[in-house]
């Protein structure tokens, strides 16, 4: 029988899940498995627009959301998306449908900014947003649109109406009673505010963002769990940190490759990420003071070392692993909590033991990949 770890751990409150660098570390990952661990009944996004994309593999099948928050998946918690938030409704519908949502476990605020089809096209046709690896989403027409308050809002729109509701008035009421997580969009390195120039996404994406574009009372936080993938991605152009790079050879012969979800619009096929040799120290001790780290999850551990590949006990890390704990803790001062070691679901070492996953989760993950 595997130790659990209960709510009673988790008093009643907020846990924030942010990325330290610049996305594709394992966000939607940390967020179920918190969600599960501290019997989260609402999960929430509070930043960023339909240009994420927060993933998890389950027997072999990536399951992943672009619009919603992920961390709802193995738990039967409300669903939510603050003003902070830009929505496709396109998107919204279809993942609503994929995931069996029904309308009363879906709720979005009635002043999230709506992406239209015009914002996805002006992207499209924009060389200056190909030049810096945007989604092309819509997400930042849309928030342009915003900032000139000329963007069409979630409660102007008839067919909405029965998910629009009042979320920080919804988030704030649930965190009293319980506890929600708020899950962040792309990465720190991708922050509008503290980026690099115009390498950057359109909006903050920090804790403070997340619990501002939710509407949280900041009072009710009880953990900010920041996100450190072993050895960071970055999508498209744009700094890396001060660290070495792999050639692309170098990640095929040692197994480490990372495809992007944004095709090659020559070829068609899916990008390659970058991927850094290691952690910049110096951006991993700004994103752990800006975001106010309390605790960390190390994720991608594999690629850093792959004799730790699919491990699910902390006795069996490495020492090459924990040294790199013993370094990040050093750094951000905030202890490492989690190690995830592999791409399925449930590759992960905790620290203090591994929350039971029971019938009911695996009924519900595989409910989303039978069709």
């Amino acid at each position: 029988m595997r130790k659990t770890r209960d709510a009673q751990n988790v008093s009643e409150g907020i846990t924030i899940i942010v990325d330290a660098f610049w996305g594709d570390g394992g966000k939607g990952l940390i967020s179920a498995w918190y969600a599960l661990l501290t019997h989260a009944s609402g999960v929430f996004r509070g930043c960023g627009g339909p240009g994420a994309e927060h993933g998890i593999f389950y027997n072999g099948k990536y399951i992943k959301t672009n619009q919603l928050p992920l961390g709802f998946l193995m738990t039967g918690s409300l669903v939510g998306i603050g003003p902070g938030t830009a929505v496709d409704p396109e998107k919204l519908y279809e993942e609503m449908v994929r995931f069996k949502l029904e309308p009363d476990r879906v709720r979005i605020d009635p002043r999230c900014p709506l992406v239209t089809p015009l914002d996805i096209e002006e992207e499209i046709r924009s060389a200056h947003m190909r030049g810096i690896g945007s989604t092309m989403s819509g997400t930042g027409a849309c928030m342009a649109k915003r900032v000139l308050r000329t963007a069409p809002l979630a409660e102007e729109v008839g067919y909405l109406k029965p998910l629009v509701e009042n979320i920080p008035e919804l988030a704030n009421k649930l965190a009293s009673e319980g506890n929600i997580i708020l899950e962040s969009s792309q990465g720190f390195g991708l922050s509008n505010f503290f980026g690099s120039g115009k390498y950057v996404t359109s909006v903050d994406v920090t804790t403070g963002s997340v619990l501002a574009g939710v509407g949280a009372d900041w009072r009710k936080i009880k953990r900010v769990v920041l996100v450190v993938k072993a050895l960071p991605t970055r999508e498209g152009t744009g700094p890396i940190g001060n660290v070495e790079e792999f050639t692309v050879e170098e990640m095929l012969e040692k197994g480490i490759v990372e495809y992007s979800s944004i095709r090659d619009p020559q070829t068609g096929k899916p990008n390659i990420r970058r991927k850094a040799k290691g952690i910049d120290w110096d951006i991993l001790k700004r994103a752990s003071d800006i975001n106010g780290a309390t605790e960390i999850a190390l994720t991608f551990a594999e690629h850093y070392d792959k004799s730790v590949t699919d491990v699910t006990k902390w006795s069996d890390l490495t020492p090459k692993v924990l040294n790199l704990i013993k370094k990040i803790e050093s750094v951000t001062g905030a202890p490492v909590t989690i190690v995830n070691t592999g791409k399925s679901f449930n590759s992960l070492a905790w620290k203090e033991g591994t929350p039971e996953f029971t019938n009911v989760e695996e009924e519900r993950l595989g409910s989303y990949i039978s069709s």
